[in-house]
């Protein structure tokens, strides 16, 4: 995940850290210190989770691999053969160039090294002023829609965007293949959204006291509406020393996946 800025760190600066964060590893890596992990609390509430249930079977892990950086996110089915992340995950930092879309992975029902379906990008939209050179001031155009080259999405698989704005306080969950547990899906299912920030552009993002960090970089925030789960907005940045992050708001009405919108009817 990015830290949180200023005010938010990548996920953005309250200090939030950047990029919700995806999971970098490099060839030749030295150990990880031991600080705590950007986003997550002095409580840890992350329980783990069957990524064969609702809403968790729309979560798969995407990988971005090349000759000397691998980057492992979380994107989730918002089509039979679109997923939704965030835009740093397919960004590749030592090359300064996007990962070429046939080198990204994305693996559903992904559970302790097994999964359900295997699915390899052919296509890549960056969300519209995303710029990877100044991610911070970007930050809320920090997604992407990777087009895939099979369907994995059954009906009981893709969640829709949510249509309209959730409120302060109300119940949102966030899990995905996070730094310090890769292999399975990690979720708090007790959190809320605490608040929202627009950055340097305008683009809005919903903070939330979720625990999660690297890896959750493109993790769906779900909300329940309507009798149903949607994703009120893509996780992007993580707060420093405490839990939370920030998420980036998706407009339904500015794309269509597989022919038809976004959004839940």
């Amino acid at each position: 995940m990015i830290a949180l800025l200023s005010a938010i760190a990548t996920a953005a600066t309250v200090s939030l850290t950047g990029g919700a964060v995806a999971e970098e590893k490099t060839a030749v890596s030295a150990e990880d210190p031991a600080p705590t992990l950007p986003g997550i609390g002095t409580h840890d509430q992350r329980i783990r989770v069957d990524p064969d249930a609702v809403p968790w079977r729309a979560l798969g892990k995407l990988q971005a691999a090349s000759l000397n950086l691998r980057a492992l996110c979380t994107a989730t089915l918002v089509g039979p053969s679109t997923v939704v992340t965030a835009a740093h995950c397919v960004f590749n930092r030592r090359t300064q160039r996007y990962f070429p879309p046939g080198s990204l992975h994305f693996l559903i029902g992904y559970n302790d090294g097994r999964y359900t379906g295997h699915a390899v990008g052919i296509k890549v939209q960056i969300g519209d002023g995303y710029d990877p050179s100044r991610p911070n001031e970007t930050i809320g155009s920090d997604w992407a829609l990777v087009s895939l080259d099979k369907n994995l999405g059954s009906p009981n698989r893709i969640l829709p965007i949510l249509s309209v704005l959730p409120e302060n306080r109300d119940d949102v969950r966030l899990g995905g293949y996070q730094k310090d547990h890769p292999l399975i899906v990690m979720a708090d299912t007790q959190c809320h959204i605490v608040g929202s920030l627009v950055d340097a552009s305008g683009r809005l993002l919903l903070r939330h006291n979720c625990d999660g960090t690297n890896g959750a970089s493109g993790a769906p925030l779900l909300i329940y509406k309507d009798g149903r789960w949607h994703i009120a907005a893509i996780a992007v940045a993580a707060e420093m020393r405490i839990a939370g992050g920030a998420a980036a708001v998706l407009d339904p009405l500015r794309f269509t996946i597989d022919g038809s919108n976004l959004s839940s009817p």
